[in-house]
């Protein structure tokens, strides 16, 4: 339960969904984590909220990451890192003849650019720590799916991003992605709000995956942990398929 003691942990994306489950995941292995957000009153409810449980080892920062030079003035105010998760993304459902050029370029910069920028730019401390970089990516980063042709495009970029880093910045620093399947998230619950059927709908998100059933976020956060921590030492460049078995194959 101390495996990340002395550790500083950046978890992107961490005042919901998957990114508040790996924080809290952290903190409770030890770590002193550095929460983000993009709005800054949710950053503050964040750190108020874990800072009852674990007083001095957790503090928040936030960042528009679709901008470059909010990422990099987040960087910059980091002293020192052992671990970056970048969890922080967004997804919107359009097709590729309703998929307007803002959209495109929002998805790609919040997905991929920030991943870019903030490994860029925190790259000498986390030399420095012999850290670990972790992006979280998803399924539709190796499965296609209709009507989200942007974020699959940006997900799929990430895990190019993730072995092209693997492989330059090795043995500095291990990379790594893990890829979530349908998870029960903000982003899941806003498309099933406006499914015609949301039953039907929240039945063929699970349906996706062999074990017939959607995640909780500490399900993916545990995959998270396991791949910034010493028990992945030989893993780099490699990809961590939390789906349920979405990308495996189909029943048939």
């Amino acid at each position: 339960m101390t495996e990340f003691a002395g550790k500083t942990i950046l978890v992107t994306g961490s005042t919901r969904g998957i990114g508040a489950a790996a924080a809290r995941l952290f903190l409770e292995r030890g770590g002193s984590v550095i929460l983000h957000g993009r709005r800054q009153a949710d950053v503050d409810a964040a750190v108020a909220r874990l800072s009852t449980t674990y007083s001095g080892r957790v503090r928040g920062l936030s960042a528009d990451l679709s901008d470059r030079t909010a990422c990099r003035a987040l960087a910059a105010s980091i002293e020192t890192l052992d671990v970056l998760v970048n969890c922080g993304g967004i997804f919107h459902e359009a097709a590729i003849a309703e998929t307007s050029p803002t959209l495109w370029d929002e998805t790609v910069a919040v997905n991929l650019t920030a991943p870019w920028v903030l490994a860029q730019s925190l790259l000498p401390k986390l030399r420095a720590s012999r850290g670990a970089i972790v992006n979280v990516a998803s399924d539709a980063a190796l499965l296609g799916y209709a009507g989200c042709v942007a974020y699959c495009a940006s997900k799929g970029a990430l895990v190019g991003l993730t072995r092209a880093l693997a492989t330059e910045l090795t043995p500095d620093v291990r990379v790594l992605c893990v890829c979530p399947g349908p998870t029960e998230t903000d982003m899941m619950r806003a498309s099933i709000s406006v499914a015609p059927d949301r039953d039907k709908a929240r039945q063929q998100w699970a349906s996706y995956t062999l074990l017939n059933r959607v995640a909780s976020p500490v399900e993916i956060g545990e995959a998270i942990l396991l791949a910034a921590s010493p028990r992945a030492s030989y893993l780099t460049g490699s990809l961590i398929m939390a789906d349920g078995g979405a990308t495996a194959g189909k029943r048939v």
